[in-house]
């Protein structure tokens, strides 16, 4: 080989050496960086390689804490604060990458690391996110899945149901509402009435619920649209069956305020006597009571003018009989002839004994 030859050689292998070098130094800084501000809760500019870079972090979704005309999603604000706590200004962090490095919107697509500790999942585990899923970038989806499943058991965050605004607690409230109506039957009127009216307001609260929750927009509430369609569509599902026993339960209820129940009637009669509040003993208004006479002079009973333990007796003729014999009076017998004398021919002794008449004739 002549001196030229090597001297070719020697440069282009140096040439390579230097390329090499500038290429490992190069990539070793995508992967390093210092973070600027935090954006949102799954969203932070970070400074990569002298140049500001957006990040949006893989597999983890966030509710929006900013939204333009629209008041911000269920724990949003929660979730960026924890971001910034988590990644404050002037953090040394690390990038790793997926197949697919930016989105759409020309976001770089990253998960974070703060020492050893993934940002992403630990988002998740927090219950501040859920984890999404987007062809190619897979890598990391099962770590940040495991870590929302922790926050589902503990019931953190978006899975509280101790936080008004979370589905779980929306779904809770409505859950314990119909639950509270009574399943017994009322005892009167006003009761019935009002077992009614708290199963009808619960069973508007529940369906108001259920609604609001299945019509989410996962374009404007990605959030709440994916934990309605996954991973809460079971107590979606109960949900919707409690509102329908809940509305058997409010038809008995109706049907107890015009129809009484066999219950009612026997403690109603039991008591002798009914309340102006309790049901009617038939399905039918009983018939009034006749007034009292308005006059202030009490009613001559006919008792009073009998004999204490005397009760006349009335023979076939409808005469009285009277059953004391010490009582009774003396039948008169009709006297004779005989002893009539001049009664019987009053002018028997009208004649004298000469033929004259007597002056008494």
């Amino acid at each position: 080989m002549t001196k030229k030859a090597i001297g070719v050689s020697l440069l282009v292998a140096s040439a390579m050496a230097v390329g090499a070098t500038a290429f490992t130094s190069s990539s070793a800084s995508e992967h390093r960086g210092t973070v600027i501000p935090v954006i949102d809760g799954d969203t932070v500019d970070i400074m990569v390689s002298g140049a500001k870079t957006r990040i949006h972090l893989l597999n983890i979704a966030t509710p929006q804490a900013k939204q333009p005309q629209r008041s911000a999603e269920c724990l949003g604000p929660e979730a960026a604060e924890f971001l910034e706590r988590t990644l404050p200004a002037g953090q040394k962090v690390t990038l790793e990458y997926d197949a697919q490095r930016t989105d759409h919107e020309g976001q770089t697509l990253a998960v974070v690391y703060k020492a050893d500790q993934l940002i992403n999942s630990e988002i998740a585990a927090q219950g501040f996110g859920i984890a999404i899923k987007f062809d190619p970038n897979t890598k990391f989806h099962e770590q940040v899945s495991q870590a929302q499943r922790e926050a589902e058991s503990a019931e953190r965050g978006l899975f509280s149901t101790k936080i008004a605004c979370t589905i779980p607690a929306q779904i809770n409230d409505a859950m314990k509402a119909m639950h509270s109506v009574p399943v017994e039957l009322g005892q009167t009127v006003e009761q019935a009435d009002a077992r009614a009216q708290q199963a009808a307001a619960a069973i508007a609260a529940g369906r108001a619920a259920a609604d609001a929750l299945q019509a989410q927009d996962r374009k404007e509430q990605l959030v709440s649209a994916a934990l309605a369609e996954d991973a809460l569509a079971p107590a979606l599902e109960d949900l919707a069956e409690t509102i329908e026993q809940t509305a058997d339960l409010e038809i008995q209820h109706e049907q107890q305020v015009a129809t009484p129940s066999k219950k009612v009637n026997a403690g109603r009669k039991a008591a002798g006597k009914q309340s102006p509040t309790q049901l009617p003993e038939e399905s039918k208004a009983e018939e009034p009571r006749p007034k009292k006479s308005q006059t202030n002079s009490p009613r001559k009973s006919k008792k009073q003018n009998q004999p204490e333990n005397q009760p006349k007796r009335v023979n076939p003729d409808r005469k009285p009989v009277n059953d004391n014999p010490s009582e009774q009076r003396p039948v008169t017998q009709k006297p004779s002839r005989e002893h009539l004398g001049s009664r019987v021919n009053p002018r028997a002794n009208c004649e004298a004994p000469n033929g004259q008449s007597s002056k008494n004739c």
